[in-house]
């Protein structure tokens, strides 16, 4: 009875330091458990990977869209010429337009001459530039876009006229023709 009233009824520390060592029959489910939890949470970790990577490659991947002309056009990023080299005094050029702009049987390699318009602000006019450039790839639009990038290989002084221009619109000729 002393050891009781001098403890105002709690336990002793002995008997809460037992109770801490021996195992209380939740701890055994909890521990059964925390395997199969683990191996859970690594199924949804990896199917979450997997379809974002998988997300990621659907998105990337080719499709193709209608052109202005009906046939479709393929997402490729480019078609190249092989020989891309530039000469002292001429650049690559990219060059948007829209379609309807361009003849749609427009590829790598042809010959074509840019018609510049006016401004915006209404300076300029409507003119063929004297410089006859070569395509080297057509990009067609991304997905939310409406015009295509046509690069063009060409004397460096046309991109400053392409830069001060409007809507752009690009014929093919004979690569002869000056």
């Amino acid at each position: 009875m002393a050891e009781a009233s001098s403890n105002f009824g709690a336990p002793g520390i002995g008997d809460r330091l037992s109770a801490l060592r021996t195992s209380q029959p939740g701890t055994q489910a909890l521990t059964a458990t925390t395997p199969k939890r683990m191996r859970m949470e690594l199924l949804i970790g990896v199917v979450v990977i997997l379809a974002g990577i998988t997300m990621a490659l659907f998105l990337s991947g080719g499709s193709s869209t209608p052109s202005s002309d009906g046939n479709p056009v393929t997402s490729s990023p480019k078609i190249e010429v092989r020989d891309s080299h530039l000469m002292a005094g001429e650049a690559f050029v990219a060059i948007a337009v829209e379609p309807g702009s361009f003849p749609p049987s427009l590829t790598a390699g042809d010959t074509v001459r840019v018609v510049v318009t006016p401004s915006n602000g209404g300076t300029g006019s409507v003119r063929i530039l004297k410089e006859v450039t070569v395509v080297t790839s057509v990009t067609p639009p991304a997905d939310m876009g409406t015009q295509f990038i046509v690069t063009v290989r060409a004397p460096e002084s046309i991109a400053t006229a392409i830069a001060a221009s409007g809507p752009l619109h690009l014929s093919i000729v004979n690569g002869e023709s000056q």
